[in-house]
């Protein structure tokens, strides 16, 4: 581990230390209880399994991690909550110090390439296939850009778990009130809010959530903007054609048939009240919607995203994938693939996906019989299932937590207090600009 990542740390750890320390209290994960237990024959090895799933989350991994320790005598994980996922990456910064570090971990996507960069993680792909592992025909079946999020730099860090795509959620009451189809492009958005807009309608054509950096950036790249080229060699948020989208926000923001989040957190909430035609947000975001839906008598679909002047389609990637780290025994590596393979089994990324609201990370999962009467059930599920084949993710980068904090900063000052959009993009690509020049040599 380098120099710079342990003095960068030191307060960190400080107040971390016991937390960290404390959540492998009795869990047998320090480097030589884990040997000694690698050594005896007769024990199943012991992973240690670091997550934040809470409530029915929580519930349905528990769930999943028993049937896998008795499916097998080899292994045994031992899943320990963390919390948030802020909670859980301090945590794995701060035991990265003390060399105390769990066998794996639930990892979001911009903690790849700072992990990555400290030395943390173990590369996978030497370890996938085998006899606990994942067959090359498996590996194939995961939807391509699912895997694609996964890798840094050429290398597979992690393996895809808790995925969701961004969909669009329909008030089928409305639309139907206006006669109109449901909106294929960004244009029919407009067309539905001006209508609604000229009656007087008090409601809102299209919600957001409070922040709206994964909406604007599906919308400019698919209208055209690189935004951030996966390679890092661009950064595109002030050109004609990534200004065009975010104008597009805020002339409906100004107009009044748009909206944001804002206090309400998401966007979740008003949508299942009716106070809004069309949210762009999560496809986990469903479980949410159902209850308050059904309370308020709202008749309701999800439906693919529109597109940007009839270009490609496009969705971005959200969620968690598992990673395992460096400090991990052999034996221990071939335990965590043996539950990564056990998790992404048809049957069981179908079941997870029915039971959290997330999507199944392959083909053969999203065809399981149980996935299948699912989506009868539940037919609100079927787009973002059929997006999982173009979907894809954002670009990854040492730094991206600084990027995102420097987004949100600025987004009122452009939505709301009416900060001119091209000067403040403009300022905002340099200030990424120099985030990726200086973190990621």
């Amino acid at each position: 581990m380098n120099k710079t990542f342990k003095k960068s740390l030191v307060a960190l750890v400080s107040g971390l230390m016991l937390t960290a320390c404390g959540a492998n209290s009795g869990s047998g994960n320090s480097s030589e209880q884990t040997k000694s237990s690698d050594n005896q024959s007769n024990k199943p090895v012991e992973i240690t399994f670091w997550h934040a799933m809470n409530g029915p989350h929580q519930e349905a991994l528990t769930e999943l991690t028993k049937e896998f320790n008795e499916s097998q005598n080899k292994y045994h994980v031992t899943e320990q909550n963390q919390g948030s996922y802020a909670d859980l990456t301090k945590k794995v910064m701060a035991a990265g110090v003390s060399k105390d570090l769990p066998t794996m971990s639930q990892a979001t996507q911009s903690n790849i390439p700072d992990w990555t960069k400290n030395q943390l993680l173990a590369p996978l792909d030497d370890i996938l296939k085998g006899d606990d592992g994942f067959t090359q025909e498996e590996l194939d079946d995961i939807y391509p850009g699912f895997m694609q999020s996964v890798e840094y730099k050429g290398k597979t860090m992690a393996m895809p778990f808790s995925k969701s795509v961004r969909v669009m959620f329909v008030n089928d009451d409305i639309l139907k009130e206006y006669g109109v189809d449901v909106p294929k492009t960004w244009d029919d958005v407009k067309a539905l809010g001006e209508k609604m807009k000229a009656k007087g309608d008090k409601r809102y054509a299209m919600g957001l959530e409070k922040t709206i950096d994964m909406e604007l950036e599906t919308m400019a790249r698919q209208n055209g903007a690189d935004w951030i080229k996966k390679d890092l060699s661009n950064v595109d948020f002030a050109s004609d054609k990534a200004l065009e989208p975010l104008k597009f926000i805020k002339d409906g923001i100004d107009a009044g048939w748009a909206r944001t989040a804002g206090e309400d957190g998401y966007m979740s909430g008003p949508f299942g009240r009716g106070e809004v035609a069309l949210y762009i947000g999560s496809s986990a975001g469903l479980a949410h919607i159902t209850p308050t839906a059904k309370e308020n008598n709202v008749n309701w679909s999800a439906q693919e995203l529109p597109v940007y002047n009839k270009g490609e389609k496009m969705t971005l990637l959200a969620g968690n994938d598992l990673a395992v780290f460096k400090s991990a025994s052999d034996e221990q590596k071939k335990g965590a693939v043996a539950f990564m393979h056990f998790l992404l089994k048809p049957e069981n990324t179908a079941k997870w996906a029915t039971k959290t609201g997330y999507v199944p990370v392959n083909r053969k999962g999203v065809a399981e019989k149980s996935y299948q009467d699912y989506l009868k059930e539940t037919p609100q599920a079927e787009a973002a299932t059929k997006e999982n084949e173009y979907a894809t993710s954002q670009a990854q980068f040492v730094g991206s937590g600084e990027y995102r904090d420097n987004w949100s900063k600025i987004q009122d000052k452009m939505l709301v207090e009416n900060q001119d959009l091209k000067q403040t993009m403009e300022q905002f690509q340099t200030d990424t600009k120099k985030i990726i020049e200086d973190n990621n040599k």
